[in-house]
């Protein structure tokens, strides 16, 4: 089991509840130390993101809460991170929204494709939806897990060998995807390909797939794709995906309210440190992409709106959903008017757009 506190010389254990399989052993100093499962590599953006909380919730409970990293996937699978959170291998997990179709079902309304291209504005939603939509959070009551903060993720792009400045310039190649993205690439003809991201540069060089997409600009550097990517396009699909971190609920009802209290100060921090470490790996991959000659570019609007109808990816989100017994329309309806309201609020632009205006 994943433990909550093992230093000390002597532990007491906290019995198992009835409606959750989760431990915490706390020493009698009252130290925690709590285990993060994440498939991001321990240097991405989204785990310095995770970082910069850990040490902060350290430095205000004075050393009474520590974090342990398990990188990669090295404790649990990606799709396995909230079932880890209730039967007690992990403390802390980041849930991805592609995998989380079956545990947080609602959540994945923050994949739809072309509702906003401000990742900020994506991720004050993704909370503001915890905190007003009851049917949203109902998914995350119901599985026992507590939401933290979102971590960071940028607009999607499609990288590709030979240019593509329309949709439909798309028909009839071959382009690594995931998620809700493949739909709206089946819209335009286009034949999306399901690989791992690690494989993508492989698959590129050796003529397997035309091009890649269901990455932002920051991710580029990690699989060696911002010095090998000659064309790098906007689609306007916006932001595509997110992931966020969660911790088990019974597990942090039983810390001490100063514990508590220091989790949400950090946790309230996560937007801001997630958009810096996301800039950060926005500039290098820009410095990679103009040292290399690529040409940057994005579709356009007229085009997307054409696109974005003929998919009708949200009415079939929806659709699906309320099948299953959720009022999903309302869950959209809400995202979409949270949207509008810190659209107007904020003035952040995505990496690759400072990239493309030269603003960075």
């Amino acid at each position: 089991m994943a433990g909550r506190l093992h230093r000390g010389a002597a532990t007491a254990l906290v019995a198992v509840s009835a409606s959750a399989l989760t431990a915490c052993a706390v020493a009698q100093d009252g130290e925690y130390v709590l285990h993060y499962t994440t498939y991001s590599s321990p240097t991405s953006d989204q785990s310095l993101t995770a970082q910069r909380w850990a040490e902060e919730v350290e430095e205000l409970t004075d050393g009474g809460v520590r974090v342990q990293f398990h990188y990669s996937q090295s404790l649990v699978g990606a799709d396995e991170s909230v079932q880890a959170t209730l039967d007690g291998r992990a403390d802390l997990a980041q849930v991805g929204s592609i995998y989380a179709a079956s545990d947080l079902s609602m959540f994945t309304v923050i994949e739809l494709p072309f509702e906003t291209n401000n990742p900020e504005v994506q991720m004050t939603a993704i909370e503001r939806l915890y905190n007003e939509n009851d049917t949203y959070r109902d998914d995350f009551d119901r599985q026992g897990v507590h939401l933290l903060f979102p971590l960071p993720l940028g607009i999607n792009l499609v990288g590709l060998k030979e240019p593509a400045p329309r949709p439909q310039d798309l028909a009839g190649r071959s382009i690594r995807s995931g998620g809700l993205t493949s739909e709206a690439l089946l819209a335009v003809g286009a034949n999306p390909v399901a690989m791992t991201a690690t494989d993508i540069y492989e698959s590129m060089e050796r003529g397997v797939v035309d091009g890649y997409t269901a990455l932002a600009i920051a991710n580029l550097p990690t699989f060696g794709l911002s010095t090998t990517t000659p064309y790098l396009v906007d689609p306007g699909i916006g932001t595509y995906s997110s992931s966020i971190v969660v911790i088990n609920s019974e597990l942090l009802a039983s810390m001490p309210q100063e514990y508590q209290d220091a989790i949400a100060e950090a946790s309230s921090n996560g937007i801001t440190n997630g958009l810096e470490e996301m800039d950060a790996a926005g500039r290098t991959a820009c410095e990679d992409l103009r040292a290399t000659g690529a040409q940057l570019s994005t579709m356009p609007p007229d085009d997307v709106e054409a696109w974005k109808e003929r998919a009708g990816i949200a009415e079939g989100w929806v659709n699906r959903y309320t099948e299953r017994g959720y009022d999903a329309q309302a869950v959209l309806d809400d995202y979409r008017q949270i949207i509008a309201e810190e659209t107007a609020r904020s003035d952040y632009a995505d990496p690759f757009t400072a990239c493309l205006e030269g603003t960075i």
